[in-house]
């Protein structure tokens, strides 16, 4: 009889949207533009121009972000570490992973970095298998359950 021991993969790789796009509405544009300037015309009363400033700019880039289609990368998690197109996150740099898998709503691998400017990795899924990305950062990292940020909450709310 022929040996049947599965060999377990060193690595999988995936291509996904580098984040969600959310198609904006011409309300939404209408709202933000209107919360900007109604922000900026309360800062220059309060005689902060700074401030205006600010969220002249803020307001700005919110909505050339909300237009911006995601670029599809390329993932691999492998013997090596965590690696995102061309940048690798070799595993002495990264702390824990956590799969956030409830299709079709959340369907991401999300990693705690041991580096103080970048905690968190966010990798979409997509069509990888949750079960062999896990078993492969199992032997590298510990897997900790993680919980949403209020900044991705807000994000999330906002249609980001």
């Amino acid at each position: 009889m022929p040996d049947e021991t599965k060999t377990e993969k060193t690595e999988v790789s995936w291509s996904a949207p580098e984040y969600e796009h959310i198609p904006k509405s011409n309300e939404w544009y209408w709202i933000l533009g209107i919360l900007t300037v109604a922000l900026a015309i309360a800062a220059l009363l309060l005689k902060n121009i700074l401030f205006a400033s600010f969220i002249v700019l803020a307001g700005f880039t919110a909505a050339l972000y909300g237009t911006k289609k995601p670029k599809v990368v390329k993932f691999v998690v492998g013997a090596r570490g965590a690696q995102i197109d061309d940048k690798i996150y070799p595993y002495e740099n990264l702390k824990s992973f956590w799969i956030k898998y409830d299709p079709p709503q959340k369907k991401e691998l999300e990693i705690i970095s041991k580096k103080l400017f970048m905690p968190r990795l966010i990798l979409p899924l997509e069509d990888a298998d949750p079960n062999e990305v896990r078993a492969i950062l199992i032997r590298a990292l510990k897997e900790e359950e993680t919980k949403d940020s209020l900044s991705e909450i807000i994000a999330e709310r906002l249609g980001f």
